[in-house]
């Protein structure tokens, strides 16, 4: 008992620096953040925008854990088929779709008739986003679920030591994205003071976004 959880604060940690300071931040911080500080002007509402997004990465996480807790060769053949290989290009069209709406989103945190309807596809398709980057593992990802494929006995067990390392990524990635996000949502009111200043931005944000979207399904 005292070994799992010594084992689970470990991947906790693990997830944690690699949240901060690693491929996790790296590849998931530039399209988020282009995406809330072109659709957001308030902190809440980038808050929001975050967990969701970690919340569909962390889903991920667990469904790679279970199958790593199945056994090596299942994560193995999973990772090496043909289905891993077009998570990347949707997560490339999701990018594309949101740097589309942020072109044509107007301020979604203070328009009062923003619907229902658009906040459910907002949340549903951060949450895919997210999903999405997190089923295609990086590097360091894959080798930590070869090593939970040796410490689990069977699939929930290897889906809970996910959970652990997913927890500690989602915790450094709300700090930072968090942070970051509330700040750079706040530049085109604080800063640029003219509307077309602030739709030059917007702009700006949306090209990255389907840049990042081309690359991912280009390469």
């Amino acid at each position: 008992m005292l070994n799992a959880l010594i084992t689970h604060l470990q991947l906790f940690g693990i997830g944690f620096s690699l949240g901060i300071a690693g491929p996790c931040l790296l590849v998931c911080t530039p399209a988020l953040l282009a995406y809330t500080s072109g659709t957001k002007r308030r902190w809440s509402g980038v808050l929001g925008d975050v967990l969701t997004f970690l919340s569909g990465r962390l889903a991920a996480y667990i469904c790679l854990g279970f199958l790593a807790g199945l056994s090596a060769l299942v994560l193995r053949r999973f990772i090496n088929s043909g289905l891993i290989s077009f998570f990347k290009p949707a997560a490339g069209i999701f990018t594309i779709i949101l740097g589309v709406l942020v072109f044509v989103y107007k301020d979604t945190d203070t328009c009062e008739c923003r619907s229902n309807g658009k906040r459910i596809y907002n949340f549903g398709g951060l949450f895919v986003f997210g999903f999405l980057i997190g089923i295609t593992p990086c590097a360091p990802l894959t080798a930590l679920l070869f090593e939970i494929v040796l410490i689990s006995k069977n699939g929930l067990e290897g889906a809970s030591y996910a959970l652990s390392f997913g927890l500690g990524t989602a915790l450094s990635g709300l700090i930072v994205l968090g942070l970051l996000g509330g700040a750079l949502a706040r530049l085109p009111v604080n800063v640029l003071k003219s509307n077309t200043a602030r739709i030059v931005f917007k702009w700006i944000c949306s090209i990255f976004l389907i840049s990042m979207g081309l690359v991912l399904i280009i390469l």
